[in-house]
Protein backbone atom coordinates (compact mmCIF):
# COMPACT_ATOMS: atom_id res chain seq x y z
CA UNK A 1 0.00 0.00 0.00
CA UNK A 2 1.79 3.49 -1.00
CA UNK A 3 1.41 6.13 1.30
CA UNK A 4 1.68 9.78 -0.14
CA UNK A 5 2.89 10.90 3.02
CA UNK A 6 5.03 13.89 3.97
CA UNK A 7 6.44 16.16 6.66
CA UNK A 8 7.83 19.92 6.79
CA UNK A 9 9.15 21.85 9.48
CA UNK A 10 7.92 25.87 8.80
CA UNK A 11 10.91 28.25 9.73
CA UNK A 12 8.79 29.06 12.34
CA UNK A 13 8.87 25.47 13.66
CA UNK A 14 5.01 24.64 12.54
CA UNK A 15 5.33 21.15 11.68
CA UNK A 16 3.72 20.46 8.80
CA UNK A 17 2.42 17.20 7.74
CA UNK A 18 0.16 15.82 4.88
CA UNK A 19 -1.17 12.59 3.04
CA UNK A 20 -2.30 12.86 -0.57
CA UNK A 21 -5.55 10.99 -1.67
CA UNK A 22 -5.74 11.36 -4.88
CA UNK A 23 -9.00 9.45 -5.21
CA UNK A 24 -11.03 11.80 -3.01
CA UNK A 25 -12.46 15.65 -4.46
CA UNK A 26 -12.20 16.71 -0.20
CA UNK A 27 -9.64 18.09 1.91
CA UNK A 28 -9.43 17.83 6.08
CA UNK A 29 -7.12 20.33 7.40
CA UNK A 30 -6.64 20.75 10.88
CA UNK A 31 -4.17 22.46 12.85
CA UNK A 32 -3.62 21.03 16.38
CA UNK A 33 -1.76 23.03 19.16
CA UNK A 34 -0.35 21.11 21.93
CA UNK A 35 -2.10 22.63 24.84
CA UNK A 36 -5.13 21.47 26.69
CA UNK A 37 -6.66 21.04 30.08
CA UNK A 38 -4.01 19.80 31.72
CA UNK A 39 -1.34 22.91 30.55
CA UNK A 40 -3.69 25.05 32.83
CA UNK A 41 -3.11 26.64 36.19
CA UNK A 42 -5.76 25.95 38.40
CA UNK A 43 -7.24 29.74 38.06
CA UNK A 44 -7.65 29.15 34.66
CA UNK A 45 -9.27 25.98 34.35
CA UNK A 46 -10.91 25.87 31.55
CA UNK A 47 -9.78 28.48 29.30
CA UNK A 48 -8.24 26.29 26.60
CA UNK A 49 -11.99 24.90 25.76
CA UNK A 50 -13.10 29.06 25.83
CA UNK A 51 -10.70 29.86 23.64
CA UNK A 52 -11.39 27.15 20.96
CA UNK A 53 -14.78 28.62 21.51
CA UNK A 54 -13.80 32.43 20.93
CA UNK A 55 -11.21 31.98 18.02
CA UNK A 56 -14.83 31.72 15.68
CA UNK A 57 -16.70 34.51 16.76
CA UNK A 58 -14.68 37.64 15.21
CA UNK A 59 -10.77 38.46 13.73
CA UNK A 60 -9.85 41.56 12.60
CA UNK A 61 -10.99 41.21 9.36
CA UNK A 62 -14.51 38.73 10.09
CA UNK A 63 -17.43 39.30 11.79
CA UNK A 64 -18.70 36.08 13.29
CA UNK A 65 -21.11 35.66 10.90
CA UNK A 66 -18.67 36.05 8.05
CA UNK A 67 -16.80 33.44 9.33
CA UNK A 68 -19.66 31.14 9.65
CA UNK A 69 -20.95 32.34 6.14
CA UNK A 70 -17.38 31.59 4.50
CA UNK A 71 -17.53 28.19 5.34
CA UNK A 72 -21.36 27.35 4.25
CA UNK A 73 -20.95 29.03 0.99
CA UNK A 74 -18.45 26.55 -0.24
CA UNK A 75 -20.47 24.01 1.62
CA UNK A 76 -17.12 23.35 4.25
CA UNK A 77 -17.56 21.88 7.45
CA UNK A 78 -16.11 23.75 10.68
CA UNK A 79 -15.47 22.88 13.92
CA UNK A 80 -12.72 22.48 17.10
CA UNK A 81 -12.38 20.31 19.77
CA UNK A 82 -10.29 20.31 23.21
CA UNK A 83 -8.79 17.54 24.91
CA UNK A 84 -6.79 16.91 27.89
CA UNK A 85 -3.55 17.94 25.88
CA UNK A 86 -4.34 19.70 22.77
CA UNK A 87 -6.96 21.39 20.61
CA UNK A 88 -7.68 20.74 17.63
CA UNK A 89 -9.29 24.06 14.21
CA UNK A 90 -10.64 22.21 11.75
CA UNK A 91 -12.04 22.59 8.44
CA UNK A 92 -13.62 20.33 5.70
CA UNK A 93 -14.09 21.54 2.27
CA UNK A 94 -13.56 20.48 -1.05
CA UNK A 95 -10.38 20.43 -2.67
CA UNK A 96 -10.35 23.53 -4.74
CA UNK A 97 -11.43 25.52 -1.33
CA UNK A 98 -7.90 24.75 0.45
CA UNK A 99 -6.80 28.06 0.24
CA UNK A 100 -9.79 29.54 1.58
CA UNK A 101 -9.67 27.04 4.24
CA UNK A 102 -5.68 28.02 4.81
CA UNK A 103 -6.61 31.84 4.99
CA UNK A 104 -9.73 31.03 7.64
CA UNK A 105 -7.39 29.17 10.24
CA UNK A 106 -4.54 31.39 9.69
CA UNK A 107 -6.62 34.31 10.55
CA UNK A 108 -8.47 32.47 13.56
CA UNK A 109 -5.27 31.85 15.27
CA UNK A 110 -3.21 34.73 14.43
CA UNK A 111 -6.19 37.27 14.83
CA UNK A 112 -8.75 36.75 17.44
CA UNK A 113 -10.26 39.73 18.65
CA UNK A 114 -11.79 38.19 21.92
CA UNK A 115 -14.08 40.81 21.77
CA UNK A 116 -15.62 41.91 24.93
CA UNK A 117 -19.04 41.29 24.36
CA UNK A 118 -18.42 37.79 22.58
CA UNK A 119 -16.96 36.73 25.27
CA UNK A 120 -19.71 37.04 27.89
CA UNK A 121 -22.15 35.65 24.95
CA UNK A 122 -19.30 32.57 24.50
CA UNK A 123 -19.65 32.05 28.20
CA UNK A 124 -22.86 31.89 28.72
CA UNK A 125 -23.13 28.91 25.98
CA UNK A 126 -20.08 27.39 27.97
CA UNK A 127 -22.09 27.51 30.61
CA UNK A 128 -24.93 26.09 29.09
CA UNK A 129 -22.50 23.13 28.24
CA UNK A 130 -21.44 22.42 31.26
CA UNK A 131 -25.27 22.22 32.32
CA UNK A 132 -25.59 19.99 29.63
CA UNK A 133 -23.16 17.48 30.87
CA UNK A 134 -24.11 17.78 34.72
CA UNK A 135 -27.35 16.56 33.29
CA UNK A 136 -26.08 13.71 31.05
CA UNK A 137 -24.77 11.29 33.66
CA UNK A 138 -22.76 8.91 31.16
CA UNK A 139 -20.75 12.08 30.49
CA UNK A 140 -20.59 13.25 34.20
CA UNK A 141 -19.46 10.40 35.95
CA UNK A 142 -16.31 10.22 33.61
CA UNK A 143 -14.93 13.59 35.11
CA UNK A 144 -16.12 12.52 38.45
CA UNK A 145 -14.17 9.42 37.72
CA UNK A 146 -10.90 11.61 36.73
CA UNK A 147 -11.33 13.84 39.61
CA UNK A 148 -11.09 10.80 42.45
CA UNK A 149 -8.34 9.13 40.31
CA UNK A 150 -5.75 12.24 39.35
CA UNK A 151 -6.92 13.84 42.64
CA UNK A 152 -5.03 17.27 42.71
CA UNK A 153 -3.26 16.74 39.59
CA UNK A 154 -4.52 19.15 36.13
CA UNK A 155 -5.82 15.69 34.39
CA UNK A 156 -8.34 15.76 37.22
CA UNK A 157 -9.59 18.96 35.91
CA UNK A 158 -12.62 19.05 33.91
CA UNK A 159 -11.56 20.37 30.20
CA UNK A 160 -15.32 22.51 30.35
CA UNK A 161 -13.94 24.04 34.08
CA UNK A 162 -16.46 25.00 36.86
CA UNK A 163 -19.07 27.52 36.34
CA UNK A 164 -16.94 29.62 38.75
CA UNK A 165 -14.10 30.05 36.76
CA UNK A 166 -15.58 30.47 33.44
CA UNK A 167 -17.71 33.11 35.29
CA UNK A 168 -15.02 35.01 36.25
CA UNK A 169 -12.71 35.02 33.03
CA UNK A 170 -11.62 38.39 31.85
CA UNK A 171 -10.26 38.69 28.10
CA UNK A 172 -6.88 40.13 29.51
CA UNK A 173 -6.26 36.60 31.02
CA UNK A 174 -8.08 34.47 28.03
CA UNK A 175 -5.30 36.76 25.62
CA UNK A 176 -2.67 36.20 27.89
CA UNK A 177 -3.08 32.61 28.23
CA UNK A 178 -3.85 32.63 23.96
CA UNK A 179 -0.56 34.31 23.24
CA UNK A 180 1.41 32.02 25.84
CA UNK A 181 -0.11 28.47 24.48
CA UNK A 182 -0.91 28.77 20.80
CA UNK A 183 2.70 29.35 19.39
CA UNK A 184 5.26 27.75 16.64
CA UNK A 185 6.51 24.80 18.46
CA UNK A 186 3.48 23.46 19.82
CA UNK A 187 1.37 24.08 16.36
CA UNK A 188 0.94 20.69 14.23
CA UNK A 189 -0.91 21.27 11.45
CA UNK A 190 -2.31 17.81 9.35
CA UNK A 191 -3.87 17.83 5.93
CA UNK A 192 -5.60 15.02 4.01
CA UNK A 193 -7.12 14.49 0.71
CA UNK A 194 -6.30 15.51 -3.08
CA UNK A 195 -3.50 17.78 -1.87
CA UNK A 196 0.28 18.55 -2.99
CA UNK A 197 2.45 18.49 0.25
CA UNK A 198 4.05 21.69 -1.77
CA UNK A 199 0.79 23.38 -1.87
CA UNK A 200 0.13 22.92 1.79
CA UNK A 201 3.39 23.85 2.49
CA UNK A 202 3.05 27.16 0.16
CA UNK A 203 -0.36 28.43 1.38
CA UNK A 204 0.27 28.14 5.32
CA UNK A 205 4.42 29.27 4.73
CA UNK A 206 2.28 32.40 3.50
CA UNK A 207 -0.20 32.72 5.99
CA UNK A 208 1.91 32.20 9.30
CA UNK A 209 4.41 34.70 7.82
CA UNK A 210 5.88 36.37 10.56
CA UNK A 211 4.46 34.24 13.47
CA UNK A 212 7.16 33.84 15.44
CA UNK A 213 6.63 32.87 19.35
CA UNK A 214 9.08 30.57 21.39
CA UNK A 215 7.56 27.93 23.70
CA UNK A 216 6.30 27.97 27.39
CA UNK A 217 8.47 26.50 29.48
CA UNK A 218 6.63 23.43 31.28
CA UNK A 219 7.65 21.52 34.66
CA UNK A 220 5.94 18.25 33.86
CA UNK A 221 4.02 16.44 36.98
CA UNK A 222 3.88 13.13 36.55
CA UNK A 223 0.78 11.75 37.72
CA UNK A 224 -0.26 8.48 39.55
CA UNK A 225 -3.49 6.96 39.76
CA UNK A 226 -5.08 6.96 43.29
CA UNK A 227 -7.19 3.41 44.22
CA UNK A 228 -10.39 3.56 46.23
CA UNK A 229 -13.84 3.61 45.65
CA UNK A 230 -16.10 6.68 45.24
CA UNK A 231 -20.02 6.68 45.94
CA UNK A 232 -21.64 9.59 44.85
CA UNK A 233 -25.58 9.58 45.55
CA UNK A 234 -27.95 11.49 42.99
CA UNK A 235 -31.71 10.80 42.06
CA UNK A 236 -31.09 8.96 38.68
CA UNK A 237 -32.99 6.10 37.35
CA UNK A 238 -29.81 4.04 36.22
CA UNK A 239 -26.36 3.88 38.63
CA UNK A 240 -23.64 4.48 36.54
CA UNK A 241 -20.34 3.11 37.32
CA UNK A 242 -16.61 3.62 35.96
CA UNK A 243 -13.78 1.15 37.28
CA UNK A 244 -10.25 1.29 36.53
CA UNK A 245 -6.91 0.48 36.51
CA UNK A 246 -3.23 2.17 35.23
CA UNK A 247 -2.67 1.77 31.95
CA UNK A 248 -0.21 3.00 29.70
CA UNK A 249 1.31 6.11 27.72
CA UNK A 250 0.83 6.91 24.55
CA UNK A 251 3.91 5.78 23.30
CA UNK A 252 4.56 2.62 25.54
CA UNK A 253 5.92 -0.03 23.89
CA UNK A 254 2.74 -2.56 24.85
CA UNK A 255 0.28 0.08 23.08
CA UNK A 256 -0.63 -2.84 20.65
CA UNK A 257 -1.39 -5.25 23.00
CA UNK A 258 -3.11 -3.03 25.00
CA UNK A 259 -5.47 -1.96 22.53
CA UNK A 260 -5.84 -6.23 22.19
CA UNK A 261 -6.56 -6.42 25.55
CA UNK A 262 -9.27 -4.03 25.31
CA UNK A 263 -11.05 -5.39 22.74
CA UNK A 264 -11.13 -8.60 24.31
CA UNK A 265 -12.36 -7.30 27.76
CA UNK A 266 -15.19 -4.84 26.08
CA UNK A 267 -14.10 -2.91 23.36
CA UNK A 268 -16.12 -4.98 21.30
CA UNK A 269 -19.93 -6.75 20.73
CA UNK A 270 -17.89 -10.25 20.71
CA UNK A 271 -15.95 -9.28 23.90
CA UNK A 272 -16.13 -11.02 26.85
CA UNK A 273 -18.31 -8.54 29.07
CA UNK A 274 -20.45 -7.69 25.81
CA UNK A 275 -21.23 -11.29 25.95
CA UNK A 276 -21.67 -12.23 29.61
CA UNK A 277 -23.25 -9.19 31.25
CA UNK A 278 -25.15 -7.86 28.51
CA UNK A 279 -26.06 -10.80 26.13
CA UNK A 280 -26.13 -13.46 28.65
CA UNK A 281 -27.40 -12.10 31.48
CA UNK A 282 -29.20 -9.15 30.59
CA UNK A 283 -28.20 -6.95 33.36
CA UNK A 284 -27.21 -3.47 30.90
CA UNK A 285 -28.07 -2.29 27.82
CA UNK A 286 -24.66 0.07 27.98
CA UNK A 287 -21.17 -1.73 29.12
CA UNK A 288 -17.90 -1.35 27.33
CA UNK A 289 -13.93 -0.61 28.37
CA UNK A 290 -11.61 2.04 26.79
CA UNK A 291 -7.66 2.28 27.08
CA UNK A 292 -7.03 6.28 27.62
CA UNK A 293 -3.58 7.15 26.89
CA UNK A 294 -2.12 9.99 27.72
CA UNK A 295 1.97 11.66 27.71
CA UNK A 296 3.23 9.89 30.28
CA UNK A 297 0.72 7.84 31.76
CA UNK A 298 -2.94 5.85 31.27
CA UNK A 299 -5.55 4.32 32.28
CA UNK A 300 -7.89 1.10 31.30
CA UNK A 301 -11.34 1.39 32.35
CA UNK A 302 -15.24 -0.36 32.19
CA UNK A 303 -18.00 1.55 31.90
CA UNK A 304 -21.63 0.46 32.24
CA UNK A 305 -25.22 1.22 33.51
CA UNK A 306 -27.61 -0.72 35.28
CA UNK A 307 -30.28 -0.15 38.22
CA UNK A 308 -29.48 -0.58 41.52
CA UNK A 309 -30.99 -3.45 42.43
CA UNK A 310 -29.01 -4.98 39.97
CA UNK A 311 -25.65 -3.30 40.51
CA UNK A 312 -24.47 -5.82 42.85
CA UNK A 313 -25.11 -8.52 40.36
CA UNK A 314 -23.24 -6.10 37.64
CA UNK A 315 -20.19 -5.19 39.51
CA UNK A 316 -19.64 -9.56 41.02
CA UNK A 317 -19.79 -9.99 37.27
CA UNK A 318 -17.61 -7.67 35.95
CA UNK A 319 -15.00 -8.79 38.67
CA UNK A 320 -15.26 -12.23 37.84
CA UNK A 321 -14.77 -12.10 34.29
CA UNK A 322 -11.30 -9.89 34.86
CA UNK A 323 -10.50 -12.92 37.78
CA UNK A 324 -11.30 -15.33 35.17
CA UNK A 325 -9.25 -13.73 32.56
CA UNK A 326 -6.31 -13.27 34.99
CA UNK A 327 -6.58 -17.18 35.88
CA UNK A 328 -7.15 -18.66 32.90
CA UNK A 329 -5.86 -16.64 30.25
CA UNK A 330 -7.01 -15.04 26.79
CA UNK A 331 -7.67 -17.91 24.63
CA UNK A 332 -6.08 -17.97 20.86
CA UNK A 333 -9.57 -17.37 19.32
CA UNK A 334 -10.36 -14.36 21.45
CA UNK A 335 -6.85 -12.50 20.05
CA UNK A 336 -7.37 -13.75 16.64
CA UNK A 337 -10.49 -11.98 17.18
CA UNK A 338 -9.85 -8.87 18.26
CA UNK A 339 -6.96 -8.64 15.90
CA UNK A 340 -9.37 -9.28 12.95
CA UNK A 341 -11.68 -6.84 14.34
CA UNK A 342 -8.93 -3.71 14.95
CA UNK A 343 -6.98 -4.32 11.85
CA UNK A 344 -10.74 -3.83 10.09
CA UNK A 345 -11.48 -0.96 12.12
CA UNK A 346 -8.52 0.30 10.97
CA UNK A 347 -8.76 -0.35 7.46
CA UNK A 348 -12.27 1.22 7.40
CA UNK A 349 -10.68 4.82 8.77
CA UNK A 350 -8.67 4.74 5.68
CA UNK A 351 -11.29 5.98 3.43
CA UNK A 352 -12.31 9.10 5.49
CA UNK A 353 -10.01 12.25 4.91
CA UNK A 354 -10.74 13.04 8.76
CA UNK A 355 -9.65 10.14 10.06
CA UNK A 356 -6.56 10.19 7.74
CA UNK A 357 -5.67 13.73 9.05
CA UNK A 358 -6.65 12.42 13.20
CA UNK A 359 -4.05 9.83 12.65
CA UNK A 360 -1.47 12.15 10.96
CA UNK A 361 -1.62 14.44 13.85
CA UNK A 362 -1.47 12.00 16.61
CA UNK A 363 1.25 10.17 15.03
CA UNK A 364 3.23 13.52 15.23
CA UNK A 365 2.59 14.17 18.54
CA UNK A 366 2.28 11.30 20.49
CA UNK A 367 5.03 9.05 18.80
CA UNK A 368 7.36 11.90 16.94
CA UNK A 369 6.91 9.81 13.58
CA UNK A 370 4.70 8.57 11.22
CA UNK A 371 3.49 4.86 10.85
CA UNK A 372 2.13 3.78 7.60
CA UNK A 373 -1.59 1.62 7.42
CA UNK A 374 1.00 -1.56 6.61
CA UNK A 375 3.31 -0.77 9.53
CA UNK A 376 0.04 -0.88 12.04
CA UNK A 377 -1.40 -3.74 10.99
CA UNK A 378 2.06 -5.43 10.93
CA UNK A 379 1.99 -4.42 14.58
CA UNK A 380 -1.05 -5.60 14.88
CA UNK A 381 -0.53 -9.35 13.68
CA UNK A 382 3.14 -9.53 15.40
CA UNK A 383 1.33 -9.09 18.92
CA UNK A 384 2.39 -11.95 20.54
CA UNK A 385 0.21 -14.11 22.90
CA UNK A 386 2.84 -13.92 26.09
CA UNK A 387 2.59 -9.85 25.59
CA UNK A 388 -1.28 -9.39 25.89
CA UNK A 389 -1.05 -12.07 28.50
CA UNK A 390 1.84 -10.10 30.46
CA UNK A 391 -0.33 -7.28 30.69
CA UNK A 392 -3.47 -8.81 32.22
CA UNK A 393 -1.19 -9.85 34.77
CA UNK A 394 0.46 -6.36 34.98
CA UNK A 395 -3.27 -3.94 34.51
CA UNK A 396 -5.49 -6.00 35.88
CA UNK A 397 -4.20 -5.89 39.54
CA UNK A 398 -7.34 -5.49 41.86
CA UNK A 399 -5.10 -3.48 44.71
CA UNK A 400 -4.85 -0.49 41.85
CA UNK A 401 -8.53 -0.73 41.27
CA UNK A 402 -10.75 2.92 41.61
CA UNK A 403 -14.14 2.64 41.14
CA UNK A 404 -16.94 5.66 41.05
CA UNK A 405 -20.50 5.29 40.99
CA UNK A 406 -23.27 7.89 40.51
CA UNK A 407 -26.44 7.32 41.01
CA UNK A 408 -29.38 5.73 43.64
CA UNK A 409 -26.84 3.88 45.79
CA UNK A 410 -24.74 3.46 49.04
CA UNK A 411 -21.66 1.76 49.94
CA UNK A 412 -24.45 -1.59 51.26
CA UNK A 413 -24.74 -2.42 47.18
CA UNK A 414 -20.84 -2.67 47.33
CA UNK A 415 -19.69 -6.30 46.86
CA UNK A 416 -17.85 -6.92 50.95
CA UNK A 417 -14.22 -6.77 49.33
CA UNK A 418 -15.10 -3.31 48.23
CA UNK A 419 -17.09 -1.86 51.28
Amino acid sequence: MTEGYRKSVLPNGIRILTERMPHVRSVAVGVWVETGSRHESPARGGVSHLIEHLVFKGTATRTAQDIARTMDSVGGQMDAFTTKENTCFYVQVLDEHLPLAVDLLTDILLHPLFDAEELEREKSVVLQEIRMVEDTPDDVIHDLFAAQIWGDHPLGRPILGTRDLVTGFARDGIAEHFGEEYVPPQIVIAVAGNVTHQQVVDLFGRGFNGFHHAAPPRVASTPRLGPGVNIVHKALEQVHLVMGFPGLRHAAPERYAMFLLNDVIGGSMSSRLFQEVRERQGLVYSIHTGAQAFADTGLLYVYAATDAQNFSKVLKSVLKELRDLKKSGVTADELKRAKDHLKGSLMLSLESTSSRMNRLAKHEMHLGSFLTMDQMLASIDGVKHEEVQALVTQVLDEDLLALTTLGPLDRRNLPAELR
